[in-house]
């Protein structure tokens, strides 16, 4: 009786029967290769030349593989660590799972390891075994985890891999790799190449630094997705309760699920587009990489981008889905950098609440007859001297330094009436009467406008809006909500 430990692997191959010849580097090759089978010699001698590697099989053999320490039990081949050469076949690690007639004598059954060698092969692992795909191209080859707390490792040529539950993948380098996984599975994205990853829930993913490789993704619930440092085009199609940080590159995100946490990208450009769930919207948080927000073809709960304190820039779309009008009540906090915001019914657009509160930003209220647009500040800080109709902004840490314009503002005519709005926090009417009493008339692009200060220290122009509308026709109460 053997006491050899690893896996228990039986070898087929389509259309013929399989012959596994032990070369233990002193006795003769035992079987004998069969004319007419596809015959394998394993190595199981470390002293043999060209080990760990397979080395060249004898006549008579088509490949050959590396197992140092192997044996042949009850017809299976045992063995630590595989290692692979040329050939078209499938091997199954059956473990300690028993088939009728061949059940094993061995103990000391344990995990194994395998790597693939060139050629069209699969690979079934048993639970706990660690899977290689080749490094040299032009192989189509499949690694199935499924039996759980298996590791995967990629290749360069195409592959197809099954996870299993709390399986750890990481991705090769050829373009075209399918992975798909179960719960609790680990995957880090790939280096180069590209590869098509479909998640269960519970479910982590990670980039490697300096990858470039093309990642797209059809995510579970409650996932962990985290691109950064890829560099490549990586594509998210969202599930509720996922997170995702965009990477360095480009980013898209199908976040139609709602209930998505979404960070933007350490560099690069993370496009988004916003829910449609009724009972829970998105979060999307800056960072140092840009923004591009759209909304989804039906309105949801409505989302909020929050890109308080952030350095990217953004491009916000809360509006139209191409020419239909997307009614979700987004709420919208800017960045400190420049950012351009496109409002719709329901909106709060307004300036962060962070560390310093800087920035360029144009923010468009679309024209849709009763839609209601509110503008303004989040920032708590409140330092601004209302004297007379006289406005300075203060020097207090947090003082806002954002420069706002607002264009379409359409006030209420009448008291009461619907139309677009200010706000600012901890709004008051002694406040409210000091900014519409220190607001200046301006003209920007020939239309008369209005420059006003808000508390926080941020400036803002409305556009097209009159400083008679804004002091007579809006009245204090109704411009601010």
């Amino acid at each position: 009786m053997s006491s050899t430990s690893g896996g228990r692997w039986l070898f087929s191959t389509t259309g013929t029967g399989t012959t596994l010849g032990i070369n233990n580097g002193s006795a003769p090759v035992f079987p004998f290769p069969v004319p007419g089978n596809f015959n394998m010699e394993v190595f199981t001698n470390a002293t043999v030349n060209g080990l760990p590697a397979p080395p060249n099989p004898d006549p008579g053999f088509q490949t050959s593989i590396a197992d140092v320490g192997g044996t042949l039990d009850s017809g299976f081949l045992t063995g630590a660590n595989l290692r692979l050469a040329s050939g078209n076949f499938l091997a199954v690690d059956y473990g300690d799972d028993t088939i009728a007639g061949k059940a094993t004598t061995s103990g000391g059954i344990s995990a194994s390891k395998i790597t693939l060698g060139t050629g069209n092969q699969t690979v079934v692992g048993a639970k706990g075994d660690t899977l290689v795909g080749t490094q040299n191209t032009g192989f189509s080859q499949i690694l199935d985890g499924q039996k759980d707390f298996e590791t995967i490792v990629g290749g360069a040529s195409s592959e197809s891999i099954w996870g299993g539950q709390n399986d750890s993948i990481v991705a090769g380098s050829a373009v075209g790799q399918q992975i798909t996984t179960k719960t609790g599975s680990t995957v880090v994205a790939g280096i180069a190449g590209s590869a098509t990853i479909l998640l269960a829930a519970n479910t982590t993913v990670t980039a490697l630094p300096g990858g470039t490789q093309n990642v797209g993704i059809a995510a579970g619930a409650n996932d962990l997705i985290n691109l950064t440092g890829n560099s490549g085009l990586d594509f998210v199609i969202g599930a509720t309760g996922d997170t995702v940080t965009g990477g360095s590159g480009t980013t898209n995100v199908e976040a139609s699920a709602g209930g998505m946490l979404i960070n933007v990208g350490a560099g690069g450009t993370t496009f988004v587009s916003g829910g449609i769930s009724a009972a829970t919207g998105n979060t999307v948080l800056g960072g140092n990489g840009a923004l591009n927000f759209n909304p989804s073809a039906a309105a949801g709960k409505g989302d909020l981008i929050n890109l308080s304190g952030s350095s990217g820039t953004a491009t916000i779309n809360a509006f139209a889905f191409g020419t239909t009008t997307i009614a979700a009540a987004d709420t919208i906090f800017g960045n400190n950098s420049a950012d351009s915001v496109f409002g719709g019914h329901g909106d709060r657009i307004g300036t962060g609440n962070g560390s310093v509160v800087g920035g360029t930003h144009q923010w468009t209220a679309e024209s849709v007859a009763g839609s209601s647009v509110g503008f303004g500040s989040n920032d708590t800080v409140n330092s601004t001297t209302y004297v007379g109709n006289t406005a300075t902004r203060g020097t207090v840490a947090g003082t806002s330094s954002a420069v706002v314009t607002v264009g379409g503002f359409a006030a209420a005519t009448v008291a009461g009436g619907a139309g677009d709005f200010l706000f600012y926090q901890n709004e008051n009417n002694t406040t409210n009467a000091n900014i519409v009493a220190t607001s200046q008339q301006v003209t920007v692009g020939g239309a008369v406008s209005t420059f006003i200060t808000l508390p926080d220290g941020t400036v803002m122009t409305l556009v097209g809006v009159s400083q008679a509308q804004l002091q007579t026709a809006l009245g204090i109460g109704t411009l601010f909500k």
